[in-house]
């Protein structure tokens, strides 16, 4: 095998927005010791497929067939094949150097995701043949994030002079400045908590959208509660869905909702007017998403220990010591309230997911 052909990607981790542009350099260089003849290349090509696993099968909502460099008849997006080269020769110690482009779709392309019902793989395919052998293919992994913002139109620079020097924005740039907008705190929103007709806690939000990487603050008041508040738990979770008019069958009705907590923290409150809560959104979870066949959602999932009655305090006399009652009837409910997971830079994602390596190496 005398022939190695590595890619590589313009950055050092392979984490990229839907709507940005993938550029792969690829070098192809003859290994062998000098002496030997030339090894010659027929063709090689690139393309960026994404592959959907549904449960344990696999299966292709696609109603037409596509030219696709794929392992398996699940592909559910496959770019234009790029072909980079044909009919290389090299001889001994030679290095040539191909450089191409793959535009990602905005809308089209499903993001990188690793849930229990529904499974989305991207991944740059590349393949070579020599003359008269089998295609010999490698594959690299790349995660892609969900966009926002890309439908809007950038705004023009009032003066014609100005227009021809001012950079275009690039996607992460749109992206940002979209998220921006639509995280900003405006007005915070407050929950009344009951249960049943019996008032627990008043919740304040001071947004309901953040970004990836960001915390999720709130603010619990039990002050004039009908039901005191012994203990709660928060939890951040997301809910994927398979959508009712899908081509994927679930097993069974009850498989067709899955919900993951991803961060969670417990409080006791006992005595407390008030308390406090932050949740961190991990850079490598998945932001909120919706396909043809899976919508992804996240959640605030509280759960309250109420008791029907307010605490007695037995004070002995003559001392400041207290004792807590020993048994106290208690009962839990729980309510839920959804929160939207916006994307981040691409640069931000990949401080804290380095598991997308942006080369991969191929010996013919």
């Amino acid at each position: 095998m005398p022939l190695e052909i590595c890619a590589e990607l313009d950055r050092d981790v392979a984490v990229y927005l839907a709507g940005e542009t993938i550029v792969i350099k690829v070098t192809v260089e003859n290994v062998a010791s000098r002496g030997r003849a030339k090894e010659q290349l027929a063709w090689g090509s690139v393309q960026l497929t994404c592959e959907r696993t549904t449960g344990t099968a696999t299966t292709s909502s696609r109603e037409r067939p596509t030219t696709a460099i794929a392992r398996s008849a699940a592909t559910v997006f496959s770019s234009l094949p790029v072909i980079i080269f044909c009919d290389v020769q090299l001889s001994p110690g030679e290095k040539r150097e191909f450089n191409c482009e793959i535009p990602m779709s905005r809308n089209g392309l499903p993001p990188t995701f690793r849930g229990q019902l529904v499974r989305y793989v991207n991944r740059i395919a590349v393949a070579v043949q020599q003359l008269q052998a089998p295609i010999r293919l490698s594959y690299l992994p790349v995660r892609i994030i969900p966009a926002v913002g890309l439908e809007s139109k950038l705004s023009v620079p009032c003066n014609p002079f100005l227009a021809e020097s001012m950079k275009r924005a690039t996607v992460a740039e749109v992206v940002t400045a979209a998220v921006d907008e639509m995280t900003m705190p405006r007005r915070s929103q407050a929950f009344a908590l009951t249960n049943g007709n019996s008032r627990v806690a008043l919740l304040t939000l001071s947004k309901k959208a953040f970004r990836m990487g960001e915390d999720v603050c709130g603010h619990l008041d039990f002050a004039d509660s009908d039901s005191p508040c012994v203990q709660y738990s928060v939890g951040l979770e997301t809910e994927e869905s398979l959508v009712e008019n899908s081509t994927v069958e679930a097993a069974q009705k009850s498989c067709r909702t899955h919900s993951t907590t991803v961060s969670q923290t417990v409080c006791v409150c006992a005595f407390s007017p008030n308390s406090t809560f932050r949740l961190n959104v991990p850079l490598n979870a998945p932001a909120s998403f919706t396909t043809d066949t899976v919508q992804l959602k996240w959640k605030l999932r509280f759960v309250f220990v109420v008791t029907a009655k307010a605490y007695e305090i037995r004070c002995s006399s003559g001392n400041t010591q207290s004792a807590a009652p020993v048994d106290v009837p208690i009962e839990s409910f729980s309510w839920t309230t959804d929160v939207a997971v916006l994307p981040c830079s691409p640069q931000n994602a990949a401080l804290l997911d380095s598991s997308f390596c942006s080369k991969v190496s191929l010996l013919v």
